[in-house]
């Protein structure tokens, strides 16, 4: 899993320096922090970052709400918006960019950590990909193209395209990417489900799902991921020709 990244557009620097060391001491990633919005519109089309936290009230062509307006006409992201302007039309206007929090200025840390993770949940459930791991608080949150996990402090991504496989152990499943390994508070089948609108995943085994997009050698009963042999069960067999075609 990786740091959630967040990209800050904030034209007042003093604030924007505060905001970012507020965010790395919390264990978040700031790709990109940015006075105007139009630099910020170019930057992003380029990054897709987690999140945005933009304030308001920006010098230059856009303020915050049209750099919003332009960002959300291609792409969706989680926004924060950050505004010492409080008054009723400024906030009629954000609103109609549906963003998933506002802050206040000044604003407490404990405020902007709670908009953060309130932000990645509401984008989750916008796209109606809210999956609870366990009962309690662990929740793992998913996105277009990622996915969130809750951890003790905060939440962590991990890209769907960076699994390689999945594999049960107990009650949990362990997710496996190129680097790391990663257990996950949920059965394989439950996080099976996570994944069922994904066709490059299939569960080729009662322990094991797999991204095809990393198979790398097709046998009888078996297939490899590097150096790792996967058993594959013989009704699962078929299948896998059947969906290689399609994403090949």
């Amino acid at each position: 899993m990786d740091t959630i990244q967040i990209v800050i557009v904030e034209d007042d620097a003093i604030i924007g320096a505060d905001l970012q060391d507020r965010l790395e001491e919390m264990g978040y990633e700031v790709i990109g922090l940015f006075d105007n919005g139009e630099e910020a519109y170019e930057y992003i089309q380029e990054t897709s970052p987690d999140l945005i936290i933009m304030d308001v009230q920006l010098s230059g062509k856009w303020d915050g709400i049209e750099t919003v307006r332009q960002l959300t006409k291609k792409n969706q992201f989680p926004i924060i918006f950050l505004t010492g302007n409080s008054d009723e039309i400024t906030f009629s206007k954000a609103k109609t960019t549906g963003p998933a929090a506002f802050l206040s200025k000044p604003y407490r840390g404990r405020d902007l950590k709670h908009a953060i993770e309130l932000a990645i949940i509401q984008s989750a459930e916008k796209t109606k990909k809210l999956v609870d791991v366990v009962a309690g608080d662990e929740s793992a949150y998913v996105l277009q193209d990622r996915l969130f996990v809750k951890v003790k402090n905060g939440m962590e991504r991990l890209f769907f395209q960076d699994i390689q496989w999945v594999e049960a152990n107990d009650y949990y499943c362990k997710v496996f990417t190129r680097t790391k390994e990663i257990q996950i508070l949920q059965t394989l089948g439950k996080f099976s489900e996570t994944l069922s609108n994904l066709s490059e995943f299939l569960r080729v085994h009662r322990s094991f799902i797999v991204n095809l997009n990393h198979v790398e050698q097709i046998g009888d009963l078996s297939l490899y991921i590097g150096k790792h042999q996967i058993p594959v069960s013989k009704s699962a067999r078929e299948e896998i020709m059947g969906r290689l075609k399609k994403i090949s």
